[in-house]
């Protein structure tokens, strides 16, 4: 997985609505109905599970990576009024190479087209490159237009990767985008300036 060391990650990552965290026990709930929804199995590469006790080992396996300092895997929580939080969804590391670290996500569609994935992918590029990489990088199925967004929003540029990856019984045509370090830093001393 790994020929890079990076600093360990922070337990928690906060933004104005949202908690980037490990998992917690009653997380298995939020987490299960992500797991064997549709519409995300449509888009972020899932197995089947057929029953919500099918999805456990899964579920158990997430918040044993996310509680590893070592491993880049958080629940996405949205911030609730007095105090508490709900998982809406997660992020995680794909894979980790020559300094480049690709992400993945997932949010539950109940939250879809309100921009917490965006701020959540900003908090991850803002952490990774925090902890020592150099670039980071995610794909994305060439008509999954939002996540797409996502990745743009946060400065992310097309990069000249993609493969065919025969998902569900339909060929997708997998596009790559990215930022380094260095775009990072400059994107964000113009906005610091603006």
């Amino acid at each position: 997985m790994s020929d890079m060391i990076l600093l360990p990650k922070s337990p928690v990552l906060e933004t104005e609505r949202l908690l980037l965290r490990s998992f917690r026990e009653d997380d298995a709930g939020a987490v299960t109905s992500i797991l064997r929804n549709a519409r995300c199995a449509e888009t972020y590469l899932l197995p089947d599970y057929p029953t919500p006790e099918d999805a456990l080992p899964l579920v158990s396996r997430l918040r044993e990576l996310s509680l590893d300092p070592e491993r880049f895997v958080y629940a996405v929580a949205r911030k609730e009024e007095g105090g508490g939080d709900a998982l809406i969804g997660f992020l995680n590391e794909q894979t980790r190479e020559s300094g480049t670290v690709e992400i993945g996500y997932v949010l539950h569609p109940d939250f879809w087209n309100r921009g917490y994935m965006t701020e959540a992918v900003g908090a991850v590029i803002r952490e990774l490159f925090r902890m020592g990489a150099s670039a980071v990088r995610a794909g994305h199925f060439e008509e999954n237009i939002s996540s797409r967004r996502v990745m743009e929003k946060n400065g992310m540029a097309a990069i000249p990767l993609s493969e065919e990856l025969d998902y569900r019984g339909r060929v997708h045509r997998v596009l790559y985008r990215e930022i380094t370090r260095e775009a990072f830093l400059s994107r964000r001393e113009g906005m610091n300036r603006g």
